[in-house]
């Protein structure tokens, strides 16, 4: 009768297979998600910052543009020889490339993070069909970030941009205007001196190494050019093209 009974379960036994748990989690759907924003609210910086840091692709025009041209695929051949004669790359070719870098193996493995898509551009799809696009991909989206920011703050932040024409960098008003890089670093210096008590020695030393920097910056950022589209005219125009055909659909 004793042999009969059931044993009663050991405490802490791991009733699931981990090879098979494993092989699972490997042959899952991937997280995928979408950041939207009005132009300029920094959502190609969040995407790219979330994409670093839980290891999924980003997925940017810009950027998957650059990545056909180096990998010299056929995508990147045709997007060179367009530039090379000194035209524009079709909003049709680079929403291939796009729709092509969601269905790749290492988006399978490990997820995108998608940003810029849809664009205010209806040059070859109007914002509904880019957003039906969205909806049949085969990794569907499973978080869609939206992000919200007032359009006064937008307007401003965007009018302030500057492109350096040789690199191609933007930089914000606070890294190249004298005005407020010198506001901002009182700002600091009086912060430090409250906060920390230092010899008379190494605050002299400090003063001379931070008197030099400014002027290095100056002198790097007297090449930067305003962008066309960055103007506040034209900044006011995008936004409100994003509020009046873009953000209706998507909400």
């Amino acid at each position: 009768m004793a042999s009969q009974e059931k044993k009663p379960a050991q405490a802490f036994t791991d009733i699931f297979d981990e090879d098979e748990a494993e092989r699972s989690f490997l042959l899952s759907k991937p997280t995928c998600l979408i950041v939207f924003g009005k132009p300029g609210s920094g959502k190609k910086t969040l995407a790219r910052k979330l994409a670093q840091r839980w290891n999924y692709i980003f997925i940017e025009a810009s950027e998957v543009i650059q990545m056909n041209i180096q990998q010299e695929t056929e995508y990147g051949r045709k997007c060179q020889e367009l530039l090379c004669q000194g035209q524009s790359i079709p909003e049709e070719l680079v929403t291939e490339m796009i729709l092509q870098k969601t269905e790749s193996p290492e988006v399978a493995h490990f997820g995108y993070v998608l940003t810029g898509f849809p664009s205010l551009s209806e040059e070859c799809m109007t914002v509904p069909q880019q957003i039906e696009k969205i909806m049949n991909l085969k990794l569907k989206p499973d978080i869609l970030i939206n992000i919200k920011c007032p359009d006064c703050d937008l307007c401003q932040r965007i009018s302030g941009q500057r492109q350096h024409p040789a690199s191609g960098e933007i930089y914000q008003r606070s890294q190249w205007d004298p005005k407020v890089t010198e506001k901002r670093k009182k700002e600091k210096d009086q912060d430090e001196e409250e906060d920390e008590e230092e010899d008379e020695g190494q605050e002299e030393e400090e003063e001379g190494e931070t008197a030099e920097g400014p002027h290095k910056k100056l002198e790097s950022f007297h090449e930067l050019v305003q962008r066309p589209e960055d103007f506040l005219e034209n900044a006011e125009k995008r936004i409100g093209i994003y509020k009046n055909i873009i953000l209706p659909p998507l909400e």
